[in-house]
């Protein structure tokens, strides 16, 4: 019957089921149930009124039901770039202009030159483009946590980011619905002479995971990429986290969210 299940649910795109952030609490995050760090995606006015880690850790296990709160502490929170007792963190300050004159500089749907500023992690840095500073988040992937995080296989992440934005010419393109998140960060495609870099991490198997929250141009590719990382058993996909231990550790997901 096991061996039914494994094969059954190997027949989906699991990777694709999964790829969503779940429901969120009242603080707008959640826990991440592999490893019970909790995500703060979208910061409410609750997660607003505190200063303090402990404060939230607090409000976490006041508001949310998952059982990982009550061993939770406070190198197991990512706080995804807010900032406590502030606004989201943007690299400004608190009294910079608003973004609309970011917005009327860059387009959706376009290319532009790039010039690295600053390597941040695996899927995130700091570019000059039009002569002004973007903190920017590539599109579509998700790197393991290299920063407020220490995750497996973050540092191979964050150094194959670094030295291949360094490699060559720089050239983003904007994508999708808007050109930012909700902490200001530039979203964008990130080429270096011509290379896509979200394909390029992705095949080296130092993606864990996308976010899907519309149509992007380059999907396939990604996509594509990823597959290949597992066949060759890549990265994060090589050793013991062989196709079949994936499949056990999906089976697992899937069982605790319906539960």
């Amino acid at each position: 019957m096991l061996l039914f299940m494994v094969l059954f649910i190997s027949s989906f795109d699991i990777d694709n089921s999964l790829a969503h952030r779940g429901s969120l609490d009242e603080l707008g995050g959640h826990f991440r149930n592999k490893d019970c760090v909790y995500l703060l995606h979208e910061p409410t006015e609750l997660v607003r009124s505190v200063s303090t880690v402990d404060e939230l850790v607090a409000l976490i296990q006041q508001f949310n039901s998952n059982d990982c709160k009550n061993g939770l502490t406070a190198d197991r929170i990512d706080l995804e770039g807010f900032t406590l007792g502030n606004s989201p963190f943007t690299g400004k300050s608190s009294n910079s202009p608003s973004l609309s004159s970011d917005i009327a500089s860059l387009e959706l749907g376009q290319r532009y030159g790039a010039t690295l500023e600053k390597c941040v992690d695996g899927d995130t840095a700091v570019f000059s483009i039009n002569g002004k500073s973007y903190s920017t988040r590539f599109l579509f992937i998700d790197t393991p946590e290299s920063t407020t995080q220490k995750e497996p296989f973050g540092k191979e992440a964050a150094d194959y980011t670094c030295r291949f934005l360094k490699s060559g010419d720089i050239t983003i393109e904007t994508d999708g619905d808007t050109l930012f998140d909700k902490y200001d960060r530039l979203l964008a495609w990130v080429f270096v002479d011509d290379q896509l870099h979200q394909e390029a991490i992705t095949k080296e198997g130092l993606v864990e995971d996308f976010y899907d929250y519309g149509d992007y141009l380059y999907e396939d590719k990604v996509r594509d990429a990823m597959q290949l990382a597992k066949i060759n058993e890549s990265g994060l996909y090589g050793g013991t986290t062989s196709l079949l231990a994936r499949i056990f550790k999906w089976i697992q997901a899937i069982l605790t969210n319906l539960l």
